[in-house]
């Protein structure tokens, strides 16, 4: 039967899981078992092509911003009208819009769009994770909403979260998931194989997931959805993360392996799409824009060139833009920043280039030009301007200035202002912007910082107990629960009594059988007291039986042949007979049944009394046991505080829960970073903490209140009378006093709330309840082991959980040992002479007193907070590391690799000056942070040398970027630099303080975006925002303005009121950067700050940092953007195996290790005309370097330093009529290609190490 349960069950489960998916997933119609279509899954894809044969896919989007699509190519995907709706408070909002676009077989589609555009959720629909509330959706000629399953088997995603089993190793996942999709058995090993080759992840095939990189760990899901040969691939942002080398590599592999295959890719890399993608589609407000290859979106919406030009002091700005629109006359002025100059050169007037630069370049020094160059239209400009076309809120000065415009600025700063200016220097320009940023108001010092502080985390905690209310509410019930059902339990089963009345006849044993005797031919008399005595039984219970002769004989033959039955169903008997003159009536009964001789007795005895007065007559026996004595009672006494233990029991269960829920906040802030970003944020231990546990006791206050209630509800008297609810109020808040601070010690041994609960609650249940019943047992005399006992109990003196059973047992146990043995001078008597112990004091130190139990708790709440604040202070990680300190002695000397070549000059001359001035010497001179030697070494047996011996100084009004491969130490720096990692040896400043000796000081001025969003989701964006404008001591008078503009300033005023669950990506990011900023810190770190965000909300956030780093503040960035580097940083470093390997402007840094030009072209025609542009390309420009060539178009980095843009567009301007091009570009050398030629010299970063 249970097979059958089983069974059914599991059928239940897949028709409901069928039909109502939940959330995600799509619903199959109620009868989809019976199509032949789900059990078959007959493909389509002709009858589809039929239906479309005729029909323009893209007939409702005509325009002039979709390319014609290709007629050679067979599409992979079709989407027609596709629609999905939401109900948002009761309105139903549209995030996709009649969605109609087609993906081709052996292209890269890149999908692009800002948050929200509709990116994600037409992924969703795609992948079968939502259904479309309208349209149709082809996928390899099956229908989405019908063939999903079928789908599947050739669908591969990476979604943009790895999507890993920790306990997996990486050959194991790729079997895995070839299973999942079909893969005969046979051709497994054979896939795996091959795509650990392609990967190159031949070295990781038996390595776990959770060992990884996470480079790798991209590369493991990149590989997952490409596995078993997957027709249809999408990749959802799939180098998020990656540092260039990697992307680059990831490139490459998705070009070499798109050839039949239909690949869908979404990024916010806008060079990413650039160079993967064949075809670009563009979405805003859930509709399609515009869609065609890069080129054809760059000449729709391109402005052309931008030629920019480095002033000398004594240029003429007149005269240059007078020359530059002497020849190309359509040329505008874009911008006259400081230093630099920026022109907009029209595209369809190249063939003017030529001779504009060789006059510029004949003129320069006339003309007071330092430098000049020229860069072309982005995808990234193409995608904001889009995005200002469809929604004019988008219209900032981002996006009517490129990255340039961040580049002119900066540059204009460091030409018109010294190095060592002043704060008010710095800032004087920009007064309207900083005063909005609220960098220039007068912070909270002292005990009113203090106190704001406190509040700020007092209402973080009441803000997550508010947002969280189901948890609140089991920390309520959950204990009362247990401890009424313990109740219930001794009210239902009440303790030793007098014993009730008894009567004594047959009816309690059930059916039986009673024999008597009557002799033959008896005198009527005989017969008439038979009779009587037949009469007696009713025919329910027992059952008379007349025997003819003798009883005893009778007797003994039937318990001969009945055996056992014959003694359950012969309890009585009876032998009438004469005796003389005298009629004799003998009652016989079986003595295995202690009242049957009673019952005998009165069956007789009413046979004789119905004989004489009447058959109406009758006699009922029934047995009144005696009251219980003073000793019974005393032994009862001794058994009564069994209620008391089961109420302990069921407490401890209750109050195991409850208690673990205290550590969840606290687990979730240190798993996402929030508690050191709090920290860095100007918070003290002492404030969070003692803010964390005033909240916890008065939510702990709530349940032991409504515990009182129950106890007076259910009339426990032991804890209700002579004002014993008190002590009950005391026992319950002294175990709050030290369970709650030993939950805060165990929360620093879980990464998951999860995890930390369920451990947590399974440590109270033990430590409580196998402690108490093993005490308990032990102490029974009988057993011997009641030294033992004693000697457990001051053992166990040091759990929460042990004190609070043993204060409730033994607090009833004493009340009703002193309600009996003071009731008379003779119980007094017995308890004494049976060693019952009871102590009037009921908080006595001996037992059954519970004074020792309260003390003990007492201090353990005092214990707990010191050893708390001893972690916390850091101490035992100081011992721990001068400990080992011998070890690391010898990190200097740890073989240098034999390729890295010698400290470059700047690099050494930073290293000269930093050593060579004091550290006060370099503050006051305008340096907020001043790095010295700083070095971090890793591992125990096999040393890894993270960080070595960095020597910086970062100046205010300074944006200084940190660059590096996965690996190189970037973000071990950044950890170093904020106090969430030990320092090996070196130091560092912030204004002067040291890490290593002042790190309190030192957070109280500096502000920390981490790599991964340090968010809380039970706040909204402006609840976050607040919270930490209060660390930072901003007047409560200031804080609803700079949490405004700080939320107006970083386009998240629509999302300000919503909870930070809810946020996109790129909205937590926006938020993350925020908190950096907000409250205008001297020294500001980001850890790669516009990860995931769009190109509008990566401007935004430049903006922001552009007016921070105006207002004289020093910020430092990572990025794996160049181009976000080259927009916002004044000097940037190149950080390889930990050490600095180039230092200095971005524009130095180009000079120095870039040169040539990156061309980028299309022939109309292809085949013979490319063949032969190729041959040209590579004769005119010796040393040309083919990049990748697809669908006609062609990527070359031209290396001659010799070339100038003169020569350049001369050269193409000629070429582009000889061999039909339908258009090309070129710009200089990135700092992409700067930071990649440092590629080589980079090890592989130690797999689980950071």
């Amino acid at each position: 039967m249970l097979l059958f349960d089983s069974f059914l069950y599991s059928v239940i489960g897949w028709y409901v899981e069928s039909v109502m998916p939940g959330d995600y997933g799509v619903p199959q119609p109620w009868y989809f078992f019976i199509l032949p279509s789900y059990w078959c899954g007959t493909p389509r894809m002709a009858e589809v092509y039929e239906k479309e044969e005729d029909e323009d896919p893209e007939k409702a989007l005509k325009g002039e911003f979709l390319e014609e699509e290709p007629s050679d190519l067979a599409p992979g995907i079709r989407i027609k009208h596709l629609t999905k709706a939401y109900r948002v408070d009761g309105k139903r909002r549209l995030a996709v819009r009649d969605l109609t676009l087609n993906m081709y077989e052996g292209q890269i589609m890149v999908l692009l769009g800002h948050n929200g555009a509709g990116k994600s959720t037409t992924l969703s629909m795609l992948t079968g994770l939502f259904p479309p509330s309208s349209g149709e959706c082809y996928i390899g000629g099956l229908e989405i909403s019908k063939d999903m399953a079928l789908i599947r088997r050739s669908l591969g995603l990476c979604p943009q979260h790895d999507v890993l089993f920790q306990g997996l190793t990486v050959e194991e996942h790729l079997y895995f998931y070839a299973g999942l999709k079909g893969c005969p058995r046979w051709r497994c090993s054979e896939e795996v194989n091959k795509i650990l080759e392609m990967l190159r992840l031949e070295e990781k095939r038996n390595a776990l997931s959770s060992q990884l990189s996470g480079g790798t760990c991209r590369k493991l899901s990149i590989g997952i959805a490409l596995i078993a040969g997957s027709k249809v691939v999408m990749l959802d942002e799939p180098t998020s993360g990656m540092d260039p080398a990697s992307r680059r590599d990831t490139w490459e592999l998705l070009r070499q392996h798109k050839q039949d295959r239909t690949l869908l890719l979404t990024t916010h890399f806008m060079d990413e799409a650039d160079l993967l993608g064949d075809r670009i589609a563009i979405m805003a407000e859930g509709q399609l824009q515009c869609c065609g290859s890069p080129l054809f979106l760059k000449c729709k919406y391109g402005a052309g060139y931008h030629m920019v030009m480095v002033k000398e002091p004594h240029c003429q700005v007149e005269e240059v833009t007078e020359l530059v629109t002497s020849y190309v006359p359509n040329a505008t002025l874009e911008s006259n920043a400081g230093a630099e100059l920026s022109y907009v050169l029209p595209k369809e007037s190249t063939h003017r280039f030529e001779p504009l630069f060789s006059e510029v370049e004949k003129r320069r020094k006339a003309l007071g030009i330092a430098s000049y160059g020229a860069s072309v239209t982005t995808i990234e400009e193409v995608f904001l301007r889009v995005g200002k076309l469809v929604d004019s809120s988008l219209d900032i000065q981002a996006i009517q200035l490129p990255a340039l415009q961040y580049q002119h600025e900066r540059r204009a700063n460091d030409w018109a202002a010294d190095e060592s200016c002043s704060l008010s220097d710095c800032t004087e320009d920009s007064g309207t912007l900083i005063t909005e940023d609220c960098s220039n108001i007068k912070l909270n010092m002292g005990c009113s910082m203090w106190c704001q502080q406190f509040y700020a985390l007092f209402v973080k905690r009441a803000t997550y107990s508010w947002r969280n209310w189901k948890i609140v509410v089991g920390q309520f019930l959950v204990p009362l629960v247990f401890t009424a059902l313990a109740l219930v339990v001794g009210k239902t089963f009440p303790g030793p009594q007098d014993s009730p009345a008894l009567g004594l006849s047959l009816a309690p044993y059930g059916s039986s059988n009673v024999p008597y005797a009557v002799l033959p031919n008896a005198s009527s008399l005989i017969q008439m007291l038979a009779q009587s005595y037949r009469d007696q039984f009713d025919g329910r219970d027992a059952q008379p039986q007349e025997v003819v002769g003798s009883i005893d004989d009778y007797l003994l033959a039937r318990a001969s042949d009945e055996g056992a039955l014959f003694a359950e169903h012969c309890l009585c008997a009876a032998d009438i007979q004469m005796s003389g003159s005298r009629i004799k009536l003998t009652a016989l009964f079986n003595n295995q049944a202690f009242h049957a001789v009673a019952a005998a007795l009165a069956l007789a005895d009413n046979a004789l009394f119905k004989l004489i007065a009447g058959s109406e007559a009758s006699i009922s026996i029934t047995n009144y046991p005696q009251p219980r004595n003073n000793t019974e009672t005393a032994q009862d006494q001794l058994q009564q505080g069994q209620t008391g233990f089961a109420i302990a029991i069921n407490l401890l269960y209750g109050m195991a829960s409850l208690a673990s829920t205290f550590s969840l906040l606290l687990v979730g802030e240190r798993a996402v970073k929030s508690k050191h970003v709090q920290f860095v944020s100007g918070a003290s231990s002492f404030s969070y903490w003692l803010s964390a546990l005033t909240w916890d006791l008065l939510n702990f206050l709530i349940p032991c209140v409504f515990m009182l209630v129950v106890f007076q509800a259910f009339g426990v008297k032991a804890y209700t009378d002579d004002r014993h609810l008190v002590d009950v109020m005391l026992m319950l808040l002294l175990y709050g006093w030290a369970v709650i601070p030993l939950m805060y010690l165990f929360s620093f041994l879980f990464t998951s709330t999860a995890t930390a609960y369920t451990r947590l609650t399974i440590f109270n249940i033990l430590s409580g309840t196998a402690s108490f019943l093993s005490v308990t047992i032990m102490s029974i005399p009988a057993l011997g082991l009641v030294d033992l006992s004693h000697t457990l109990d001051f053992v166990f003196l040091v759990l929460p959980n042990y004190c609070l059973g043993r204060s409730f047992s033994d607090f009833y146990e004493n009340y009703h040992f002193i309600k009996f043995c003071l009731s008379s001078p003779v119980t007094e008597i017995i308890c004494h002479s049976m060693n019952i112990t009871y102590q009037t004091n009921y908080l006595s130190w001996s037992p059954p007193g519970v004074g020792r139990y309260l003390t003990a708790m007492a201090a353990q709440g005092l214990t707990f907070l010191c050893l708390l604040f001893i972690i916390e202070s850091q101490v035992l990680c100081h011992l721990y590391n001068l400990l080992c300190s011998f070890r690391h002695r010898h990190w200097s000397a740890l073989p240098e690799s034999p390729v890295t070549p010698p400290e470059d000059r700047d690099v050494a001359d930073e290293r000269k000056k930093i050593l060579e001035s004091p550290v006060e010497q370099l503050s006051s001179l305008g340096s907020p942070l001043v790095i010295r030697e700083l070095s971090k070494v890793y591992g125990r047996r096999a040393l890894v040398l993270a960080v070595d011996r960095i020597s910086l100084a970062v100046g205010r009004g300074e944006c200084f970027g940190l660059l590096g491969f996965n690996g190189a130490g970037k973000t071990t720096t950044f950890r170093m630099l904020t106090g969430d990692e030990s320092i090996s040896s070196g130091d560092a400043y912030i204004d002067g303080y040291s890490i290593l000796k002042n790190i309190k000081k030192v957070q109280q001025r500096i502000g920390y975006c981490p790599q991964f969003d340090p968010l809380l989701d039970h706040m909204t964006g402006r609840e976050t925002l607040c919270l930490y404008a209060r660390l930072r001591g901003v007047p409560e008078g200031y804080i609803a303005s700079c949490v405004d503009n700080m939320l107006r300033g970083l386009l998240l005023e629509a999302h300000a009121n919503k909870l930070v669950r809810t946020y996109s990506g790129g909205n937590k990011r926006k938020l993350s950067a925020g908190i950096a900023l907000i409250g205008g810190p001297a020294v500001i770190f980001m850890d790669e700050p516009s990860t995931g965000m769009d190109p509008v909300a990566r401007r935004l956030l430049w903006d922001a940092v552009t007016r921070t780093r105006e207002s004289g503040k020093a910020v430092i960035i990572t990025s794996h953007s160049m181009e976000e580097c080259e927009a916002l940083c004044t000097r940037l470093a190149i950080m390889v195996n930990g050490q600095l390997k180039c230092l200095g402007s971005p524009q130095h840094l180009k000079g120095k290790f870039g040169s040539g030009y990156t061309l980028l072209a299309k022939t109309s025609k292809g085949g013979e005309d490319l063949i032969a542009f190729k041959e040209f390309i590579e004769t005119v420009f010796p040393g040309s370097m083919l990049k990748h060539e697809h669908q006609g178009m062609v990527h070359y980095h031209l290396t001659n330093q010799d070339l100038s843009w003169a020569q350049v567009f001369g050269t193409l301007e000629k070429a582009k009529e000889k061999f039909d091009l339908a258009d090309y570009c070129v710009s200089q050398i990135s700092l992409e290609q700067v930071f990649l030629s440092f590629s080589h010299f980079q090890q592989p970063p130690e797999e689980g190490t950071v």
